[in-house]
């Protein structure tokens, strides 16, 4: 929680656990003193296929509750060691997270994996989604938006975040976001060293409100077959720099590097 040792050095935000009752692993955040751009980073583990549940509700990543697993939040086929964070907030903001992706990670492909999310919740089934995720996907990280229930966008890449290229050192990415239902406003900018990544222009929302997510979210488990693919690997990723701004200017003051 927020009252670890040195955890503002690593966050402004609040964080808690995201459908974890049940899992096998319990403590899947411990803080680590290596590797860190500071004192202090947070280590990130998924074991093979440990799923939880809400504390309150009956949405499972165990088990579909019968309702479409998209729009209806049935679930099932999942498992994640993740967190979410409060406060939410709307509007226009910049957001950095810092990741190290050990030598020895290994992707789970087909198998869908999420690093971090930009979620948005409101009092619809519509307001309810993932509006961004960063995703291990072809050997690269990059965001992947869903501004429309369903639809998958990849924005303009003008360059591509290569998982070998992170893998032994720390990635600082940046998002200068503005969530809105009005196309005309809505945008989600990716930066790496100053440099521009990716640009999403259009509705990033339906008029709720948003939060953060970090850690390791894998989706359609069921894809990986282990006569196939090998036996389903352990993942471990690390994580700084979770800080949440109104400008750029106290985004950067806050930044370790």
């Amino acid at each position: 929680m927020l009252n670890k040792v040195n955890a503002k050095e690593i966050t402004n935000l609040q964080w808690k656990k995201s459908v974890a009752k049940g899992k096998k692993l319990t403590k899947f955040r411990e803080t680590v003193t290596s590797p860190a751009l500071g004192e202090k980073a947070w280590k990130i583990t998924l074991i093979p296929r440990d799923c939880g549940r809400d504390q309150e509700g009956d949405y499972s990543d165990c088990t579909n509750n019968g309702r479409d697993a998209v729009v209806g939040h049935g679930g099932g086929d999942r498992a994640r060691s993740e967190y979410s964070a409060k406060p939410r907030y709307n509007g226009e903001k910049w957001i950095s997270v810092s990741i190290f992706i050990p030598k020895d990670f290994k992707t789970v492909e087909p198998v869908s994996t999420s690093l971090f999310q930009i979620y948005e919740w409101g009092n619809t089934n519509q307001q309810r989604h993932p509006r961004m995720m960063l995703r291990v996907k072809r050997g690269n990280l990059e965001p992947r938006y869903f501004a429309v229930n369903g639809m998958d966008s990849q924005g303009l890449i003008y360059k591509h975040l290569k998982i070998d290229d992170m893998r032994g050192k720390w990635t600082t990415i940046i998002f200068h976001t503005k969530m809105s239902k009005d196309p005309d406003k809505g945008f989600i900018k990716m930066y790496v060293d100053d440099e521009l990544y990716n640009d999403y222009k259009g509705r990033t929302g339906y008029g709720g409100k948003f939060f953060n997510k970090f850690g390791i979210y894998h989706s359609w488990i069921s894809r990986w077959n282990d006569e196939v693919h090998g036996e389903y690997p352990t993942q471990v990723v690390y994580y700084d720099n979770l800080f949440r701004t109104s400008s750029k200017e106290k985004l950067l003051k806050l930044i370790q590097n």
